[in-house]
């Protein structure tokens, strides 16, 4: 029998959101869809093919800008983490989630 909760190792629960945002790489800024996100990271779809490690900006509009490194990465889809504390980040996921 297999323990179900291993399988998810997320920390935090994730809020799905087709919120249109911005994510920099270095010089470069393109346009992206935030797939769904949590207090944590974000699933994001743009098209970009970046290396695990890799830093980015996520820019939130209004929300301001999250920096985050890359969890993974597949097919334009792309897991990032952020470096904003947490808490931090859950006031904004919140306010995110009721938008959608």
């Amino acid at each position: 029998m297999t323990d179900t909760s291993s399988l998810n190792r997320r920390e935090h629960d994730r809020a799905a959101t087709g919120l249109q945002a911005r994510v920099t790489v270095g010089e470069a800024t393109t346009k992206c869809k935030i797939e769904d996100i949590s207090p944590g990271g974000a699933q994001i779809i743009a098209s970009l093919d970046l290396a695990r490690g890799r830093n980015l900006t996520l820019n939130l509009g209004h929300f301001g800008d999250v920096h985050a490194t890359v969890v993974w990465c597949r097919k334009g889809r792309l897991g990032i983490k952020f470096e904003a504390d947490p808490e931090v980040m859950a006031e904004i996921v919140m306010t995110i989630a009721h938008m959608g």
